[in-house]
């Protein structure tokens, strides 16, 4: 079930980067982000109550919202305002790279040759997939994007250090809900563009539920299942189910050098998660 949980939740977090580049230039990064987070929590929330399952408010959420959602979610919208989706997904991808390292030092040893050239090859893999589209942008863009992914690497071991014996969709309800409160008051000073019509809020529904909501009660279960280093390698999924999303809602190609990459994205992926002998 680790490897469909893992996919499940690399294709929904896919589907995140189609609708935020979408909605990004009427609502705001700022916008977005608050709107995605406060409909995924609430509806958290709701099943939570209906499910009878165990719910505290607890400080630290307020911490876990920052950087797991509040903080990345904002740098990875404000990059995509000046990256086109190859940059902005190839940035993305470097999450499992700076969670093997946080991992590393935590453990003070170094990690495995397998898991290491598994990186390699997918990061190679997620290059080759985004290079059709393009990779470019400005200085800015691509610092966000890499701050962004590196803050959300860190957010998975502060999840499994201080939430461990909370349930998934107690710890996905209170980070999701933490985020959007810690963020609403900035839509004061960062209004959003406009304008911002009946399709628009329909597509940010759909992202709150889907990639917001469903996707981090599959993140946190990851985590509590994997641990955060093997969950971060969700991110080597998320640029090649973003061409997926693209041909599938877009009707845009797949080259077949797209395809190659792809191919050694999932061969790498597998040997970071292969088991030690």
């Amino acid at each position: 079930m680790t490897y469909f949980f893992l996919t499940a939740c690399g294709a929904l977090f896919g589907l995140s980067y189609v609708l935020v580049r979408d909605l990004v230039g009427g609502l705001g990064p700022i916008g977005v982000t608050v709107g995605r987070t406060l409909i995924g929590g609430l509806v958290l929330l709701l099943v939570a109550f209906i499910r009878r399952a165990p719910f505290r408010l607890r400080p630290r959420y307020l911490v876990l919202g920052l950087l797991s959602a509040a903080v990345p979610f904002s740098l990875i919208s404000l990059s995509m305002l000046s990256l086109n989706a190859g940059t902005a997904a190839v940035l993305n991808a470097s999450s499992p790279m700076f969670a093997l390292l946080i991992d590393s030092a935590g453990r003070r040893a170094w990690p495995r040759l397998a898991q290491l050239l598994g990186l390699v090859l997918a990061s190679a893999g997620v290059v080759i997939v985004m290079a059709v589209r393009g990779l470019g942008g400005s200085s800015l863009g691509i610092t966000a994007g890499l701050a962004g992914a590196a803050v959300f690497a860190y957010a998975g071991f502060y999840a499994a250090r201080h939430f461990a014996a909370d349930v998934p969709l107690a710890v996905a309800a209170g980070q999701q809900l933490a985020a959007g409160l810690l963020l609403a008051p900035l839509t004061l000073v960062f209004a959003p563009p406009g304008p911002v019509g009946a399709g628009a809020i329909g597509r940010l529904v759909l992202l709150g539920l889907l990639c917001s909501a469903l996707a981090y009660l599959l993140f946190y279960r990851l985590i509590a299942t994997i641990g955060p280093a093997l969950t971060a390698n969700v991110n080597l999924l998320v640029p090649m189910f973003g061409v997926l999303w693209g041909w599938l809602l877009l009707s845009e190609p797949i080259p077949l050098v797209s395809v190659a990459g792809m191919v050694l994205t999932v061969a790498g992926l597998a040997l970071v998660l292969r088991p030690a002998a």
